[in-house]
């Protein structure tokens, strides 16, 4: 291991400042660094500038071709010392159907260098074409990719079977764009002619190419309003065994269950049955099983929501969890009596037999806390209070995270996160703790929370108080606890909230215009504001006298903390009950109000009800962030 040396982080503050021949002296300095992460990502910015016409010396250009890593080391290896194609088939493969995908910088190196060529190494017409469409969709310019690809179509179809990523660009590219059942036609046509098509290419994937065929007519048909269920099953027939296998089954299970639920919940049910035992990822199909729990909601079908869950008992995850958990609040409100296996059982008992599976679930935290209260059981999760909290080794760090940590010790913590991202799947947990801590001192929360958040997913990783202090932080804990206090509103609550709203991001404006911590309408905050100054406190309308533009008062966080406590409060207040109130914070008093008059359910249940997503995750991910910041805090 070697510590990296200030020179790269240097380098990239005067890149950011436009002193290039500064910069590429850092870089050069770097590229010697014994740090290997260093050194390749000293390589990939002395060539991301060469790529921008900074001249590099020839000593410079060796030294990066034994240094570059990853995509840069996969261009520089097509291409010779003088910056010309040295192999056109791997050149190709890289530009149309590799990991390092346009518009990487370093692939649109390479074809920045090929399109200088000629002679019979220049690429033809038709592969012009379809890279060009490759960068189009890339830019989410389908119509123009449209264009580009017809040439390949008319030219070179044989293209998108040597190199089948161009499937899944020209699918798109007919999908979101006004080209009527032309893509469908296509593909249908070109899988079932698949023999007579493939004679032109010598090495081939059949079932990879096939399946893709398929599955993006399939997309194309729903894009059109024209579900074809059908295309989607024989796509996933032909599903390759490979490492995106699960990933790939998964996408065709979910559209086959999404687009059964247009024909109604029995249709859907019985692709339930079908399916339930063959997807992989239970999290990937939450949301149209959480489409399905609430129409059987709505309808009273309870005895269809215990059969949903017969299907799926086996597994363990949210999806179950969340099943387990309706059918047990049911019986615990008078509302459901099962016939059949439990009903020997006290309703009272039968009740807390299905409580207990969710609370015993993988990956379930909001109905783990319901059930939890609901059983009176200790609460943690996902980590064992019983275990002691040891923080990760200071000692034996690998050079990539060394490397990484160097962003925040030299003043280049804004540069840190694209280069945590790219090295993040080569770190261990213990590792990736540092930097999402890191990240959470500079101020950078949201990508603080969401690093803890991917890497305490992994695997067999077993979560400890240490990372999920990082994934429920405190920033402003004394405004947040003093106006929580002056307030009456639980502060567990009231951190669950700002985190669920603006991951603690004072300057946060969203795109329908609520503005900072607590994420305040300025409407709503005007009101707010007199309501507190009728009741004696401070006179926030005074600070908005001056605002550059409305309503940036609010981003102070003292402010928006204050107002939005109060408004919480208010609504606790009015609506007597606290997931009401949270539910009436982001959907609105007079819409909840209605919706729950007209559901008449316990509050728990009646959220499952909610026709907004939106309105009905936001419920749900407050309540569960409150119960954690409780546990871990207060």
């Amino acid at each position: 291991m070697q510590q990296p040396s200030f020179d790269f982080y240097e380098g990239l503050n005067q890149r950011k400042n436009d002193a290039i021949p500064e910069a590429i002296a850092h870089y050069e300095k770097a590229l010697n660094s014994g740090n290997a992460s260093m050194s390749a990502a000293a390589a990939a910015e002395l060539m991301s500038l060469h790529f921008s016409g900074a001249e590099l010396s020839p000593a410079t250009m060796s030294r990066i071709r034994q240094k570059a890593d990853g995509s840069w080391a996969a261009a520089l290896e097509v291409t010779d010392s003088q910056g010309k194609i040295a192999n056109r088939e791997k050149a190709l493969a890289l530009l149309l159907n590799g990991e390092y995908r346009l518009p990487d910088e370093s692939a649109r190196y390479v074809l920045h260098q090929w399109r200088d060529e000629s002679g019979s190494g220049a690429l033809t017409d038709a592969e012009s074409a379809a890279i060009n469409g490759r960068l189009a969709v890339s830019r989410s310019r389908y119509n123009e990719a449209i264009i580009f690809f017809r040439i390949t179509i008319q030219d070179s179809p044989e293209l998108f079977f040597r190199h089948p990523d161009l499937i899944g660009d020209l699918g798109r590219s007919f999908q979101y764009t006004a080209t009527g059942t032309e893509g469908i036609n296509l593909l249908v046509d070109w899988e079932k002619n698949f023999a007579e098509m493939a004679e032109a290419v010598p090495e081939y994937n059949e079932s990879l190419v096939r399946h893709r065929l398929l599955f993006f007519a399939a997309r194309i048909a729903r894009q059109r309003g024209i579900p074809n269920i059908e295309l989607f099953e024989k796509a996933l027939l032909l599903i390759p065994a490979d490492e995106t296998q699960s990933e790939q089954t998964d996408a065709c299970i979910w559209y086959i269950l999404d687009s059964s639920l247009a024909r109604g919940t029995d249709t859907l049910i019985r692709y339930v049955e079908t399916y339930a035992s063959a997807w992989n990822d239970d999290s990937y199909f939450l949301d149209v099983m959480d489409k399905l729990a609430r129409e059987l909601v709505l309808q009273r079908q309870w005895e269809k929501v215990l059969y949903v869950y017969s299907l799926l008992k086996n597994r363990s995850g949210v999806v179950t969890a969340k099943y387990a958990w309706l059918i047990g609040k049911a019986i615990e409100a008078g509302l459901f009596s099962p016939r059949g296996g439990v009903a020997d059982s006290l309703p009272e008992e039968a009740a807390k037999s299905f409580i207990r599976i969710a609370y015993n679930a993988n990956g379930a935290l909001y109905y783990h806390v319901l059930s939890a209260e609901l059983l009176g059981e200790p609460f943690l999760y996902p980590a064992d209070k019983s275990q002691a909290d040891v923080l990760p080794s200071l000692d034996g760090k690998s050079d990539s995270l060394l490397f990484l940590q160097g962003f925040f010790e030299n003043d280049a913590s804004g540069f840190a996160l694209s280069y945590i991202r790219a090295a993040e799947a080569s770190l261990p947990p213990e590792e990736l703790y540092f930097l999402a801590r890191a990240l959470g001192e500079a101020g950078l929360h949201q990508e603080s929370m969401q690093l803890v958040s991917r890497y305490i997913g992994r695997g067999a990783y077993q979560a400890q108080r240490h990372d999920l202090e990082l994934l429920y932080p405190r920033p402003f804990r004394e405004l947040v606890e003093q106006y929580a206090e002056e307030t009456g509103i639980d502060p567990a609550v009231l951190f669950a909230l700002i985190r669920t709203e603006s991951a603690f991001n004072s300057a946060v404006v969203s795109r329908a215009g609520a503005i900072g911590l607590t994420q305040l309408m300025p409407a709503t905050a005007e009101e707010t504001t007199a309501r507190i100054r009728r009741m004696g406190g401070p006179d926030y309308a005074l600070e908005a006298i001056d605002d550059e533009f409305p309503g940036a008062y609010l981003r102070n966080p003292a402010v928006n903390i204050h107002i939005g406590a109060s408004y919480l409060a208010h609504l606790n207040g009015r609506m007597g009950d606290q997931l009401l109130a949270l539910l009436a914070y982001n959907g609105g008093m007079s819409r909840i109000r209605r919706w729950h008059r007209n559901a008449s359910l316990p509050p728990e249940l009646f959220l499952e009800t909610i026709e907004f997503p939106e309105t009905r995750n936001y419920g749900r991910s407050v309540t569960a962030a409150a119960a954690m910041y409780r546990e871990l805090y207060y």
